[in-house]
């Protein structure tokens, strides 16, 4: 069959079954050198990727197809963002360790392929890197919009994970409750999180409507609850009015931290030491380091029920040391 007749063929299966390189079908009819260059290959570099400065990064090009024969080369590059050293770059897959950066910063990758007929396809991914502060926040956000946003009615979060504060004793409940919606309260506040916010309003709105601490939760669980719902009241007052007038209603007579000023400014954390206290850091920055790791090791984890109180103080102090976000 000549070249001609094998491209009237293809268009005909084209038509009828798909014939490029993202279908289910593909034939040729042909000699050995025209099915070679009878289909382009599809370079697919993988979907773009966010991580930390110091996060080992794969690069994945193993979608890609030859079209009508297998791809003989892989070639990865980068044509954009602070030079890092790609290993494996003439793989499916490559490496590298992510730079440290001062601020969000992308970095792209182009991934080119040949196949056996000498066609070249390219793709590009950008890995966007974020200092570990950043990360660190990001990470709160995902795990209080997920496993550590509180259900006390045994309903499923958001997301793959079970609930991590469903079955946590009344007094622990009461402070991750509050530590919830400070942090989520502070982010939408200083533009931590842009995310539409509606989700955290009606979150707020089933928490700030079940019967309090039914409750009992007196000493400083029940103070660090109404921290959290202070902060959720003035969020809420030009966002939200009506949301607003029910946490006023909720916090009739309620008693607050002596000192919140020592929680939001990281001079101070709450433990599950004995029961919920308030313990003073002796060393802000060394906390605030340890915070971040701890946040940058949750990532994409199922936290357990134990793990709720630690992670959620971290994730406030975290939030709390961002620097509001211009408009």
């Amino acid at each position: 069959m000549n070249a001609a007749r094998g491209a009237v063929v293809c268009a005909l299966l084209t038509t009828l079954f798909g014939c490029g390189g993202d279908s289910s079908v593909q034939a040729c009819f042909g000699d050995a050198v025209f099915c070679a260059t009878a289909f382009n290959p599809i370079a697919r570099a993988g979907a773009d990727q966010t991580v930390a400065s110091g996060d080992g990064v794969t690069l994945d090009g193993s979608a890609s197809t030859g079209g009508g024969s297998s791809i003989k080369s892989y070639a990865w590059t980068q044509t954009a963002g602070p030079t890092v050293t790609l290993m494996n770059a003439a793989s499916a897959k490559a490496t590298f360790v992510a730079p440290n950066v001062a601020s969000n910063t992308g970095l792209t990758f182009k991934l080119t392929v040949v196949n056996g007929g000498g066609r070249a396809d390219s793709s590009n991914t950008v890995v966007t890197v974020q200092p570990p502060p950043a990360a660190a926040v990001a990470s709160a956000l995902a795990l209080f919009d997920g496993p550590l946003q509180p259900t006390p009615d045994g309903t499923s979060p958001p997301g793959a994970c079970e609930s991590a504060t469903a079955r946590l004793p009344d007094d622990v409940a009461a402070a991750q409750t509050g530590l919830f919606l400070a942090a989520r309260s502070l982010a939408l506040a200083n533009g931590a999180d842009a995310s539409d916010a509606s989700a955290f309003f009606d979150a707020a709105r089933g928490l700030t409507a079940r019967p309090q601490a039914a409750l009992g939760v007196v000493g400083t669980a029940g103070e660090v609850e109404t921290f959290g719902y202070m902060l959720l009241e003035t969020l809420a007052a030009e966002r939200d009015p009506g949301l607003r007038d029910a946490v006023a209603v909720r916090l009739r007579g309620a008693t607050s931290l002596d000192d919140p000023a020592a929680l939001l400014g990281g001079r101070s954390d709450v433990v599950d030491s004995d029961g919920i206290r308030i313990e003073d850091t002796a060393d802000p920055v060394a906390a605030q380091a340890r915070a971040i790791a701890l946040l940058l090791a949750a990532r994409g984890t199922c936290p357990s029920d134990a793990e709720a109180l630690q992670l959620s103080s971290a994730g406030l102090r975290v939030i709390a040391a961002m620097k509001p976000v211009a408009d």
